[in-house]
């Protein structure tokens, strides 16, 4: 499974739904409010074992940002 793939996993449970693609945002994915991206981070730190600061999980605000976000921390 690739970085993309992964992350498109965890989104999805985060969410609490399928309904999620490389093209998804906070804009556009009515399940991407605060606590789920608070639980977003939550989960992202714990399947990379990284941690993240407050400035870089308000910088994920779709999906692009969250891929470079990490790629950045790998």
């Amino acid at each position: 499974m690739n970085l993309e793939e992964k992350v498109l996993e965890i989104m999805r449970e985060a969410f609490e739904t399928q309904d999620v693609s490389p093209s998804s945002s906070q804009r556009n994915c009515e399940r991407w409010d605060s606590l789920r991206h608070l639980t977003l981070a939550s989960e992202l730190e714990e399947a990379f074992d990284i941690e993240l600061e407050p400035e870089e999980i308000a910088t994920m605000t779709d999906f692009s940002r969250v891929i470079e976000m990490l790629q950045s921390k790998l």
